[in-house]
């Protein structure tokens, strides 16, 4: 999604539905002509709670408060006519069709995919495959020839005794080719849903007939299965080497990785070796840790270094990988998990997975159902008749003399559909059904996709209708992102380019925007407090930054480690800089088991920040100040009504 909404009210994914129905028609406040139901400030009231609890809860008169800011600026752009902007209603639509996903699904045939899955995970398949190509749109007579050749495979193999490995050299699919068409292991999710299906119910060794996926027609031979790997938690002790890395670089890489591994078995602490030696960032903060991972989702050396480690604790040699060196420790082996604690994950992966098809076919039969969904095929010839299939195979057809064009060919919900309405839709989409053996098979493909399309659009049409928590949360999502475009106009856009009003605002607001005391220095980080000072004597000495490192770090490539750069006393780091009066250098301190010293070559006194220096956090705070300011210009411009009894009611629900 594009944007992250301003307001806190619109951050919400799913809205409660718990709102009683008997706040459904009391209006508990107004702006201008706009009415809020207490239902409305109900239902957003608990969501938020539930979200803000820790971070900054709110009673609901807080909370009311902040809300009717939220509505001024709706109505404002409502007034504006901001919700009529072409930009802002196709940014809708696109949220919207993520909004209907959940009411469009099967939960029963979702449930049972979710179970299957369930059930597949707990064990990692391997197999091989024969590709046969298929382009994403074929032809039926080229479909044909793909499974016929894919046949015609799988017979060598099977009646003829021709090996798999040697024809799979062939395989369309040219990675697996090159490796006898072997996959290694896999589990659920990590292939398409129709191969995994044959990997995971094809006896072990035996080969499934053809299964076609989006990319072709597949022959699948499972070799192997094991007990799910699962997931795995380390903590990683990581030196940069990749493609980038020069042969010299890389030869001290390995060796410093090689003195970091003599350290541990020497007794060293894993973690104080992280902090010290790892150029994995990310992981620094928590010891070296990444997060939990299965199969298939880190280098294989990593992968396969990871999940043999037996103990917890235990650690491995160094290990290389496209992207460095790493000395992997085990943190946590997770158990299989119940499926009460996966559901939830499962059912995500499977609403995004292509086999949530078969859930899409299930809705459509019970749409039918719901609006009692008749067609009259036995018509269809009446429509069908009226194609020349000549211009229509060149995409030129048009309606010329309309016959029988008020016959209806289905109908819905006291809706009908004749004629006449299915030819102007083909006429109009007709490139789009031109693959087909027939010209009856390409028009019935089109009079199917015009109903369900018909249909799933009505079905849409009505969600507020049906679902009142869809309601609720559809008006989110409208004036939420109605508002954000309103904000982005009103607030961040003019705050980034009024440079006249920006220092303005400096300029009366200076005293916020102040350097503290800094300090120009070289920070030292050495393994004995012989060498930090060795080091902070060298440089006084005028000697290069990387003069010191090489002569200082010709024994191990651990020693030394120096840092340069204008710094405050806070990011420095050291208790005795901040009692520093001139340059020179600090007292050695000890972190992390390593001695820091600072050489400080300029100490700058504190002094007013320059607008350039200061102006990210100036823009920043003149954003609050606008949006203040508007907010003020909004109570003044438009009233609002309070209906008391109504509040009270709703107090005394919420508290």
């Amino acid at each position: 999604m594009k944007k992250v909404f301003a307001s806190i009210f619109c951050s919400v994914l799913f809205l409660s539905a718990q709102a009683q129905e008997k706040w459904a028609n009391q209006v508990l406040f107004t702006v201008a002509d706009d009415t809020v139901r207490a239902d409305e400030y109900m239902a957003v009231y608990n969501k938020n709670r539930d979200i803000g609890e820790d971070i900054d809860p709110k009673t609901p008169l807080e909370y009311l408060d902040l809300y009717i800011n939220f509505k001024l600026k709706v109505h404002d752009a409502k007034e504006l006519g901001k919700d009529t902007m072409p930009n802002f209603l196709r940014e809708f639509r696109n949220y919207r069709e993520q909004l209907v996903k959940p009411y469009l699904s099967d939960k029963d045939v979702t449930n049972e995919l979710v179970r299957e899955a369930y059930t597949r995970m707990k064990f990692d398949i391997r197999a091989s495959h024969i590709m046969v190509k298929l382009d994403k749109s074929p032809s039926p007579e080229d479909t044909l020839v793909a499974y016929n050749k894919a046949l015609s495979i799988r017979n060598k193999i099977v009646k003829d005794g021709m090996s798999f490995e040697a024809l799979a050299a062939s395989s369309d699919d040219t990675y697996s080719a090159q490796r006898q068409g072997d996959l290694g292991f896999f589990t659920v999710f990590d292939m398409v849903y129709p191969f995994e299906t044959a990997a995971y119910t094809t006896r072990m060794g035996e080969i499934s007939m053809p299964v076609r996926s989006q990319y072709g027609y597949h022959l699948v031979k499972p070799t192997d299965k094991r007990a799910a790997r699962g997931k795995v938690t380390v903590a990683h002790i990581m030196l940069i080497d990749n493609d980038k890395t020069t042969d010299e670089q890389r030869a001290d890489v390995k060796t410093k990785i090689e003195e970091i591994y003599s350290k541990l078995e020497a007794g060293e602490e894993f973690e104080t070796l992280v902090r010290q030696y790892s150029e994995d960032k990310t992981s620094i903060p928590r010891g070296g840790q990444l997060d939990p991972f299965g199969i298939n989702k880190m280098y294989p050396e990593f992968e396969d270094a990871a999940f043999a480690i037996s103990e917890i604790g235990d650690y491995t040699k160094p290990v290389k990988t496209p992207v460095g060196w790493h000395i992997i420790k085990l943190i946590k082996k997770d158990e299989e998990l119940g499926f009460e604690k996966v559901q939830a994950e499962i059912k995500s992966k499977v609403e995004r997975d292509i086999r949530a098809q078969q859930s899409e076919v299930s809705v459509m039969k019970r749409i039918k159902q719901d609006y009692n969904f008749k067609e009259y095929p036995q018509l269809y010839k009446k429509a069908f008749a009226q194609v020349d299939e000549e211009s229509y195979n060149k995409g030129e057809w048009k309606i010329k003399k309309l016959k029988n064009g008020d016959v209806v060919l289905f109908s819905f919900d006291n809706k009908e559909y004749t004629i006449k309405d299915f030819l102007t839709f083909l006429e109009s989409s007709q490139t789009k059904f031109r693959r087909g053996s027939t010209l009856d098979s390409k028009l019935y493909k089109a009079i199917k996709e015009y109903a369900d399309a018909e249909l799933l659009a009505y079905e849409k049409s009505r969600l507020a209708i049906k679902y009142p928590e869809f309601r609720l949360l559809e008006r989110e999502y409208f004036e939420g992102i109605l508002l954000f475009d309103l904000t982005e106009e009103k607030v961040w856009r003019q705050a980034m380019s009024d440079t006249s009003g920006l220092k303005a605002f400096f300029a009366m607001n200076a005293d916020k925007y102040q350097w503290p005391t800094r300090y120009q220095a070289y920070k030292v980080d050495a393994s004995s407090k012989k060498i930090a000072k060795k080091a902070v004597k060298l440089l006084k000495k005028g000697k290069l930054e990387a003069e010191v490192l090489a002569e200082l770090n010709e024994d191990s490539k651990l020693d030394i480690a120096i840092d340069s750069g204008l710094y405050s006393s806070e990011e420095l780091n050291l208790t005795s800089v901040k009692e520093m009066s001139k340059a020179g250098k600090s007292d050695i301190e000890v972190q992390n088991d390593r001695f820091i010293q600072a050489y400080v070559l300029n100490i700058e006194a504190p002094r007013a920040k320059t607008f350039e220096e200061a102006k990210g956090k100036v823009i920043s705070d003149y954003q609050e100040y606008l949006e203040a300011q508007w907010l003020e210009d909004l109570k003044l411009k438009y009233p609002v009504q309070v209906n008391q009894t109504v509040l009270d009611k709703v107090v005394s629900e919420l508290e």
